[in-house]
């Protein structure tokens, strides 16, 4: 669990579905608004040029404040609930949390090393002292 305890947590957390849908709806929407930024950019260009008045209007963008959806994206994911953090946090309120940590990140056929045979020296008995 030391050695490796970390990268499950953080694996879990990452690979975590509630987390895995917030990324993908930002990423969504801040290709939203840049294309929509970059489409209104190309306007500024363009209209010069012909002299005329191109505008915004065939966009499917057109009437949208796509900045306001990427930023209620990005409030919900800062907002996210996870539920393998929930898991965590109760893990670490019980008295043997090193124990209950262990049950939920060890992958099957990895050693499990006692909690008191840690190298380095780095041992714990897997309970808290307060």
């Amino acid at each position: 669990m030391r050695d490796h305890g970390i990268a499950h947590i953080v694996e879990t957390i990452l690979d975590a579905p509630e987390n895995m849908t917030a990324v993908n709806e930002i990423k969504e929407r801040a290709w939203q608004a840049g294309f929509k930024a970059g489409y209104n950019e190309c306007l500024t260009h363009v209209n010069p040029l012909f002299k005329s008045g191109f505008t915004d209007e065939r966009s499917g963008f057109h009437g949208i404040d796509i900045e306001a959806v990427y930023a209620a994206a990005v409030d919900a994911y800062n907002n996210l609930s996870i539920s393998a953090i929930e898991d965590i946090e109760k893990c670490l309120e019980a008295e043997d949390y090193v124990d209950r940590l262990r049950l939920l990140f060890d992958r099957p056929g990895e050693e499990d090393e006692a909690a008191g045979d840690a190298k380095n020296d780095a041992g714990t008995s897997g309970t808290k002292v307060d």
